[in-house]
């Protein structure tokens, strides 16, 4: 049966398609056929047309031609004129001419004459004199008729047709009229008038094309003429009707098979749709039943719709209603249930069409699903309702939403975490929403524009992506992003590689959290614990771990290089071309090799730092400190290492560089902190750096030894007058320089013990005092101090004043010289009556010391030398740095009726503010400003306000370092009171002084 219907289907439509086919094939034949019989009769016609055209212009040019040898003159003078004339008027009035020759009787060509345009002519002017066979025709002089000849021009590329006949056979004398004719031209000329571009044709005479326009088509509609006579020729005219573009014919059997085919289409599609819908119904009254479904067909009935049909499945879903609902219409059944709203939803669907569908919570105890999912079409005229048990399925989506929620909840709620997921590729697909909280993007801008946000990635990217590829845990690692206010993140990721069951690396997951924090923390510490908080630079504890790892590396690289000699010269051995006897010459000469640079340690102590921290307190001393540390800064590079190991002390190690290359640096620094001056408060200070110097190099012990060695050159430096440096070297002669320093050492505790030492003294000279008066005038001296050696000779205070001040002894020093010069004097009377003054110095220890103070005041009070003649004289930066103590040593002691002098004015603050507080009698000018004073005019502007501002407040000056008579004039035009200096008198010892004038006084 099923066999006979499938036959049916496609032989129906088969016989159609092939009756129809037919009936197409046979209109598109005929139209075809009688389209061919119109192309043949137009092109016939036209064919026709053209041949009478030609016939007419040849036969109008032959009589034109024959007039003109009827009218050919007898009896005229000159034929050539007379026939030229005639052939420009025949030219002008008859088109198509190329040429028209006169030949004389002899047959010589007598004259050409040529239309002046449109016609190509090939016989020209040129010929004249030539026999007629120049002209391609040989003509009779006996001949009636014309003769004619078909030439080819190659200069042209034109065919020509040439006539001609003797001008009268009966009377040769005349010659001969020859007419040539441009053929291609005429008829391009005609035929384009007469034939359309819709015609193809083709003339042609004596086997050669004359003119041919399209290609013919093999149809059996050319049409070929009868040969016709043109200008004595035969020419041959075929044509063709050109084909439409459309051929219709071919147009309709196309269009009626393409109908056919579709009428036959559709039948086919009919058929089988019926068979199909028959089977299709069976097909689902099976699957219906076999469904887990309940499918249930409705019909409308008045308002409410009427159950039609439902499957076996419907009656197991509503088991225990099902008797019940049976026979109720639909809104009953949705009341049953508890259903109600869900009516007015099957009432859309049937009159709109458009399907609904729900999830619906079932609240009846009626029936067992307590989820159902509800499916509303609308089938034909009637609704169609599938119905589905989800109960599980809603159950466990409740389980899974509750622990996915409870799962957001603890994730979102972490501080400063978030978790992701990553692709293979390492390409975030999931992250959660505290990285909006962190970095202020979304979840989702942050997962497609990751690597744009990223600053920095850690170095050891490569290898972690290389563990997680393993199936391994990497370590956490850090990379930092830029937020997006654009402020620098640091997050810490922890990643964990998720495999498939044969593991492989399908995903990697993690945690992640903030630590910009605890980074910042730790590199604050990091900086707190290894920086000095006021300037900013390494600290001591730095400055060492720095120190011992240059140390190592020091040692390192001359290991390095010794094994690199060691080689060198074991390979010369074995090619004997050194003995080992002469290694050193030839290592030095034949095996250059790269130097290693040492680096160069500098231990650096600010002088008068302790004036300013004294004067003006701490807060004045963290500046200078803080500006002194940025001119070091601007004498160091990247390389180098700059650090401050204390109060006022610093240290700089300059890495691989060469000694000179350090002095030379060094020198610049010095300049620069010469040239530096520091104010605070309305105060100007001076200051200056004492450098002691040292090289790093294989020789070098510890850390501990370096600083050491490196701290006792910068006590040279200081003691040799500071704002300098000193350089240590390992040698004997720095031994040398140990061992004198200890010898004087021991020569100042034994001079303290045995009064080792010997006074000097140097005067004090007025100078504005006539000469004459001076013998007259009371003597003024300050006294000097030398140390006596033990092996003979004296020892200059310019190197045991600074050890007496680094060992303490500086105030026995100066107790000892006090006591001592009032012994001196003492012993002699007559000498006291001839002095004025004697000078005393007083170290800054002991302006502080308060025992100091009380044996002074004790001893003064004792001697019988009056208090009047003594002067203590007090440098201007001990006097400031200890202004109370000063005040208090300054009081004491003028109650006793001794005068003070402030030495070294101008080489530390020059406060005119502290000389107006200080009660003291003299203000020596300090001899950096007095030795150049004729050449300076700083210098000299510099004396002459400080011996103004001292005048004023009542006090004298003394101008120190007077070197020659010049600076002693030029002092006196300052009228500045006294002069100390070798140019007015060389220091001497005390005793000679005392006893010198007490002779002279004698005598």
């Amino acid at each position: 049966m099923l066999s006979k219907i499938n036959h049916r289907i496609y032989a129906l439509p088969a016989v159609l398609f092939l009756l129809l086919s037919l009936i197409f094939i046979s209109a598109g034949a005929f139209i075809q056929n009688d389209e061919r019989a119109a192309r043949i009769s137009k092109a016939q016609s036209v064919a026709e047309q053209v041949k009478i055209s030609l016939e007419v212009f040849s036969n109008e040019r032959i009589k034109a031609v024959h007039n003109l040898m009827q009218n050919w003159p007898t009896f005229e003078p000159n034929q050539v004129d007379w026939f030229n004339a005639q052939a420009l008027s025949l030219m002008g009035m008859q088109q198509g001419f190329s040429s028209l020759v006169f030949v004389d009787a002899t047959g010589k060509i007598a004259w050409v004459t040529t239309p002046n345009t449109g016609i190509k002519t090939r016989i020209d002017n040129t010929l004249i004199g030539k026999p007629m066979e120049a002209l391609g025709l040989n003509v009779s002089s006996l001949s009636e008729n014309l003769e004619s000849t078909l030439l080819y021009s190659q200069e042209a590329e034109h065919h020509f047709i040439v006539v001609g006949r003797a001008i009268s056979p009966q009377e040769p004398d005349h010659g001969y009229l020859i007419a040539g004719f441009d053929v291609q031209t005429i008829l391009g000329v005609m035929l384009g008038e007469l034939v359309g571009p819709q015609f193809n044709f083709q003339i042609y005479s004596d086997d050669a094309t004359l003119f041919k326009s399209g290609e013919f088509a093999d149809d059996g509609t050319i049409v070929s003429l009868a040969p016709f006579t043109f200008l004595e020729r035969d020419f041959y005219l075929s044509m063709q009707s050109q084909l439409s573009p459309y051929n219709a014919g071919l147009l309709i059997i196309l269009t009626g098979l393409l109908m056919s085919a579709l009428v036959s289409y559709v039948l086919h599609k009919q058929l089988k749709g019926a068979v199909s819908l028959s089977l299709s119904q069976q097909r689902y009254l099976t699957a219906s039943e076999a469904s887990l479904d309940a499918l249930l067909i409705y019909q409308p009935k008045e308002s409410d719709f009427s159950l039609v049909e439902a499957n076996s499945y419907t009656r197991y879903l509503f088991r225990g209603a099902c008797e019940a609902l049976r026979s109720t219409t639909l809104a009953e059944q949705m009341r049953y249930l508890g259903l109600s709203h869900e009516f007015i939803n099957a009432q859309n669907v049937y009159k709109g069409g458009i399907p609904y569908e729900a999830h619906i919570a079932i609240e009846s105890t009626e029936i067992s699903p307590e989820w159902i999912k509800v499916q509303v079409v609308k089938a034909g005229e009637n609704i169609a309702l599938t119905i589905r048990d989800v109960t599980e399925r809603f159950r466990a989506q409740n389980d899974l939403k509750r622990s996915e929620e409870k799962y957001r909840r603890l994730v979102d709620g972490m501080h400063r975490h978030f978790v992701y997921t990553k692709t293979v590729e390492h390409n975030f697909i999931y992250v959660s929403a505290g990285i909006e909280k962190i970095l202020g993007f979304s979840a989702d801008d942050f997962c497609v524009n990751e690597s744009r946000y990223v600053r920095q990635v850690p170095d050891e990217t490569f290898q972690i992506r290389q563990t997680i590829a393993r199936g391994e845990k990497p370590e956490p690692y850090v990379v930092h992003y830029q937020g997006k206010v654009g402020e620098p993140l640091a997050l810490e990721f922890s990643d964990t590689p998720i495999l498939d069951e044969e593991g492989r690396l399908v995903a990697v997951e993690g945690i992640a959290r903030d630590v910009t924090k605890e980074l910042a923390l730790q590199e604050e510490v990091y900086f707190q614990a290894n920086h000095d908080q006021l300037t900013g630079l390494f600290n001591r504890y730095a400055f060492d771990e720095k120190l011992r790892e240059i140390l190592n590396d020091t040692h390192r690289s001359n290991k390095q290089n010794a094994s690199g000699k060691n080689v060198e010269l074991a390979e010369l051995e074995e090619n004997n071309i050194v003995s080992r006897a002469g290694y050193n010459e030839v290592t030095f000469l034949n095996m250059p090799h790269a130097q290693h640079k040492q680096s160069v340690m500098c231990f650096i102590d600010m002088d008068r730092f302790k004036l300013v921290n004294d004067s003006c307190g701490h807060p004045a001393g963290d500046k200078l400190l803080k500006e002194i540390s940025t001119i070091f800064r601007q004498y160091v590079n990247g390389q180098d290492l700059l650090a401050r190991i204390g109060g006022d002390e610093f240290c700089i190690i300059f890495r691989n560089q060469s000694l000179e290359e350090v002095t030379k640096r060094l020198d610049k620094l010095l300049l620069a902190i010469s040239n530096y001056r520091f104010v605070y408060d309305d105060k100007l200070f001076f200051v200056g750096a004492s450098i002691g110097v040292i090289e790093i190099n294989e020789s070098t012990q510890s850390a501990e030894a370096l600083i050491k060695a490196a701290d006792n050159a910068c006590y040279k430096a200081k003691h040799l007058g500071r704002n300098r440096y000193f350089v240590f070297h390992d040698n004997d002669s720095q031994m040398a320089i140990d061992d004198s320093e200890n010898q004087v050492l021991h020569a100042l505790h034994h001079a303290l013990q045995n009064d080792g030492f010997e006074l000097y003294s140097q005067a004090i000279m007025p100078l504005n005092v006539p000469n004459e008066d001076k013998a007259g005038h009371l003597q003024h001296y300050e006294i000097l101090l030398r140390l006596n050696a033990r092996e003979g000779g004296l020892i200059s205070p310019g190197l045991f004043i600074p050890l007496a001040e680094r060992h303490g002894l500086m105030n026995k020093v100066d107790l000892w010289v006090v006591d001592n010069t009032l012994k001196t004097l003492e012993s002699n009377p007559a000498h006291i009556d001839n002095v004025g003054k004697v000078a005393i110095n007083l170290s800054g220890i002991t302006l502080g010391d308060e025992m100091a103070l009380h044996k002074i005041t004790q001893r003064m009070q004792s001697t019988s030398v009056p208090a009047e003649k003594i002067c203590f004289e007090i440098t201007e930066t001990t006097a400031v740095t200890n202004l109370s103590a000063a005040k208090h040593f300054i009081s004491t002691l003028r109650d006793l009726g001794c005068s003070f002098a402030l030495d070294d004015f101008g080489a530390g603050m020059s406060s005119f503010t502290y000389l107006k507080h200080l009660d003291v009698d003299y203000v020596k000018i300090d001899g950096s400003f007095v030795r150049n004073i004729v050449h300076d005019p700083i210098d000299h502007a510099t004396v002459t306000a400080i011996n103004n501002i001292a005048h004023s407040m009542g006090k004298q000056t003394v101008a120190e370092f007077v070197v020659d008579n010049a600076t002693a004039e030029v002092l006196r035009e300052l009228k500045v009171d006294y002069g100390q200096g070798f140019a007015l008198d060389k220091p001497k010892p005390l005793a000679h002084r005392v006893q010198w004038r007490v002779k002279l006084a004698s005598a």
